[in-house]
């Protein structure tokens, strides 16, 4: 599976630098919309499974943004989550 970033959007929030980086090292990333003004009291990483990806949310103040993740089972997912360097985030999975 090819890892590094899929599609044509290129913007990542601040906040999810760091996580769109360490994904990338394993698998595929998409960047979705950002949207701003959310009002969000710290940070959040949301994922929700799909048919051949992960649908990732990053929530953080002020700003929001999804990304697509292929090529990483959910298993992995959530060892990578684990990184310290995530630790300021609030981790939501869905089954």
């Amino acid at each position: 599976m090819a890892k590094g970033r899929a599609g044509n959007h290129s913007s990542v929030i601040d906040a999810a630098k760091t996580l769109v980086a360490l994904l990338e090292e394993h698998g595929r990333v998409s960047r979705g919309m950002i949207e701003a003004r959310v009002g969000a009291g710290g940070h959040t990483i949301k994922i929700l499974p799909l048919d051949g990806a992960l649908r990732v949310t990053v929530v953080a103040k002020g700003a929001k943004q999804e990304f697509h993740v292929y090529g990483i089972p959910l298993d992995k997912m959530k060892v990578l989550l684990a990184d310290k360097s995530l630790k300021n985030f609030l981790v939501r999975i869905a089954e």
